[in-house]
């Protein structure tokens, strides 16, 4: 018995270490070998008649919970670690560096052709200008250069970092496949929720303000979010891609909105506030609100089965 318990042992071990590091001749042995090894998950294309029901469902992901930490660590967009970026990062360096057509980025979640961004658009919606007097003197004192060298690289663009990021929303749709008889779930857009850049231009980190600046159609960045790890802080060979993290849901979320007859109205618009509510006891009432459509459609695959 101790020799099969010392057998697991070992071969728990043997999972554990990263042959990566182990067997590396030099640093870029490292740095393609983890990425190559992941393989995205393929779509399945379905028919109308596949699908025997479907619900579409708005998500809040809150990045000050620590399971979704991953999304939003590291913050220093600068850090070059192997496989350490934000979600955020790895978004705004694509959108600088994708081709225009492969943008898909909207101005709402409707996801309309009219509502379409260029990349230039895109790029003012993430970026800000802070050419204070106090900045310019700043940059005078800190890089002892001169006035108008000041004022020319106070005036250069700041883009959002990912400190700034505070959570993100996404779209996606909930459906029964007749042919596997499974509930499944299609992540169909996200967009994340910024520091507002009117106040980071007066030099306010006002963290009441926050702005969305675009949908991103979440199928045009699912190859760039392959190319990157989710660090895991209990097995470091545990490998995941952030575009895996997404659409298996291994994050912490609540529901802020789904279609509906109303005009697909948000939560909060239907459980109001009460008179002498404390504002816990509202978000625990929206959070409740938000648990029991979660629960109605999970049950829809459960209720199939029952007779």
């Amino acid at each position: 018995m101790r020799f099969i318990f010392f057998i697991i042992i070992l071969f728990s071990n043997s999972i554990l270490s990263q042959a990566d590091l182990v067997n590396a001749k030099k640093p870029a042995d490292i740095e393609n070998k983890s990425l190559n090894e992941l393989e995205a998950l393929e779509y399945t294309d379905f028919e109308d008649n596949d699908i025997l029901w479907s619900k579409v469902v708005y998500e809040y992901i809150p990045l000050n919970e620590k399971l979704n930490f991953p999304l939003l660590y590291p913050i220093e967009d600068g850090q070059t670690k192997i496989g350490r970026k934000s979600l955020w990062s790895i978004i705004k360096e694509y959108i600088k560096n994708a081709n225009e057509d492969e943008l898909q980025l909207f101005q709402t979640d409707n996801f309309s052709s009219e509502e379409k961004y260029d990349k230039e658009t895109a790029l003012g919606l993430i970026s800000y200008i802070k050419s204070s007097p106090a900045t310019i003197q700043l940059l005078m004192n800190e890089e002892n250069i001169s006035k108008e060298e000041a004022t020319k690289r106070a005036k250069a663009p700041i883009f959002v970092n990912s400190a700034q990021v505070g959570a993100y929303k996404i779209k996606g749709i909930w459906f029964f496949d007749k042919k596997a008889s499974e509930l499944k779930y299609r992540l169909l857009g996200i967009v994340p929720v910024t520091a507002a850049t009117a106040a980071l231009e007066k030099g306010d980190v006002n963290k009441t303000e926050s702005a969305e600046p675009f949908w991103i159609w979440y199928p045009s960045i699912r190859e760039e979010l392959n190319k990157h790890l989710v660090f895991n802080d209990r097995n470091n060979t545990n490998k995941i891609s952030f575009d895996a993290l997404l659409i298996n849901r291994r994050f912490s979320s609540y529901i802020y909105k789904y279609d509906n007859v109303y005009g697909d109205r948000e939560i909060k618009k239907y459980i109001t506030k009460r008179d002498g509510e404390e504002e816990h006891q509202y978000n625990l009432r929206l959070i409740m609100e938000s648990e029991r459509i979660k629960k109605q459609i999970l049950d829809f695959e459960v209720d199939m089965w029952g007779y």
